[in-house]
């Protein structure tokens, strides 16, 4: 039986979901245990994966929804949303991280002698961690692009982030083996860091797919030109260009003869439309308005 691209997509969460909450057991159980602060925010961090995994389940019934009476251009923005979203949880739990590990970092400056470096153990499971997140990442990566959706592309980001993350956590915890206590924290730090970065670019992102934003300059102006270029068309009048989530709407008003017959301006303006829908897979639809031209 052939999978459909939903069921598929289906898999792939599924897939990343039971890894997720396999990483958040493991890194919470032993980071508490072993009292390794950056092994326990990096189990905060994948915990923020699994809410995100249940999310991608909700937000892909929505989404591949057809267009309906009430949505007439389909459901793809609920998908924009979850982007948002994503942004918001990253954002929240770089905070939580940041704030727990400044704490940890005053109370170590206030008594060094009373820190206690991770139990080895946490270092083994760090590097375990490591090696499944990096093959997680590989393989939304491949996935993001095979299917070209952007959660899943957010999600593949957020595990390179995961991947960088694990490092520093495995970096900190060998480095406090030496007594270097401070190191657990300040990697928990630069793990916050990184999600805090990773949050601000999925808001930025996320808040262009949902305000129809223009895509950049160049783009717009590749279908200006080919406008141009139609038989008939001597004037593009006004071009607009708005985002649909990974896809375009174009709306552009031509120029052609005045003496034309209503006709051969419906005949310029099909060729219009469907030269564009053509050259440009990414754009879902081309409306084109008929101006008279005057030289």
């Amino acid at each position: 039986m052939i999978k459909t691209k939903r069921q598929e997509v289906l898999a792939i969460i599924t897939i990343g979901l039971a890894i997720n909450i396999f990483l958040t057991v493991l890194k919470l159980t032993f980071g508490l245990w072993g009292n390794a602060q950056a092994l326990i925010s990096d189990g905060f961090n994948s915990l923020s994966d699994v809410f995100i995994s249940i999310m991608l389940f909700v937000v892909l019934k929505l989404s591949t929804k057809k267009p309906d009476h009430d949505h007439p251009y389909g459901h793809e923005k609920y998908e924009g949303l979850a982007y948002f979203v994503l942004g918001i949880i990253f954002l929240l739990t770089a905070t939580m991280i940041g704030y727990a590990s400044i704490h940890s970092i005053i109370d170590y400056i206030a008594s060094p002698q009373s820190a206690e470096p991770p139990h080895i153990l946490t270092l083994i499971i760090s590097c375990i961690a490591l090696i499944i997140k990096f093959g997680l990442f590989k393989f939304y990566l491949h996935s993001g692009k095979k299917y070209d959706l952007p959660t899943i592309k957010a999600d593949a980001k957020n595990h390179l982030l995961d991947v960088w993350a694990t490092l520093f956590s495995v970096i900190g915890i060998g480095l406090s083996q030496l007594n270097l206590v401070i190191f657990d924290y300040l990697a928990s730090i630069i793990i916050a860091i990184f999600i805090l970065r990773l949050a601000l670019q999925i808001l930025s992102e996320s808040i262009s797919y949902l305000v129809d934003q223009s895509p950049d300059i160049d783009q717009v102006q590749h279908i200006h030109d080919l406008i141009l270029s139609i038989e008939g068309v001597l004037a593009v009048d006004d071009l607009k260009v708005r985002k649909h989530m990974t896809q375009k709407y174009v709306d552009v008003e031509i120029g052609v003869k005045s003496s034309v017959t209503l006709q051969t301006a419906h005949k310029i303006a099909e060729l219009v439309h469907h030269t564009v829908e053509e050259k440009f897979p990414e754009v879902i639809h081309c409306m084109v308005h008929v101006n008279p031209h005057r030289s």
